[in-house]
């Protein structure tokens, strides 16, 4: 819990330092809140009823959030982490383009609503996913 208090703090400190890009016009949007709460119902769910009496049943359910983990943040799947739905994020799927008329798809996470038309400016957390301001 303290690693994580940890990193939230540092994702959060992130969030409200400068950002690094020009601003965006959105052209597209699509909110994608509902892969966390897809997250949550195919993994975290069937795993809690594990018997954790068993020393085998508890080494498994290590390995598995493990193996998890390790696949989510591979693929840059790891902004369907529920938790950021639960400290007020959003997350979506955007078009837009920049001052220099380029074309970007992206994952954008932010704590406002984003809508059609709007003027972000974004800070890279990884490739093709960005926090908004």
């Amino acid at each position: 819990m303290v690693s994580g208090l940890y990193y939230f703090l540092k994702f959060k400190n992130n969030y409200e330092s400068g950002t690094t890009m020009t601003p965006m016009e959105v052209t597209e949007v699509a909110n994608i809140n509902f892969e966390s709460v897809t997250f949550l119902a195919t993994y975290i769910v069937p795993l809690a009823c594990i018997d954790l009496d068993k020393e085998r049943s508890c080494l498994m359910l290590i390995t598995i959030l493990l193996l998890i983990g390790w696949i989510y943040i591979k693929t840059n799947l790891f902004y369907t982490n529920p938790t950021l739905a639960i400290w007020g994020y959003h997350i979506y799927k955007i078009s837009a383009y920049n001052s220099m008329e380029n074309k970007k798809d992206i994952i954008v996470i932010g704590r406002k609503k984003i809508l059609l038309h709007d003027h972000l400016r974004l800070k890279e957390i990884d490739d093709e996913i960005y926090l908004a301001k």
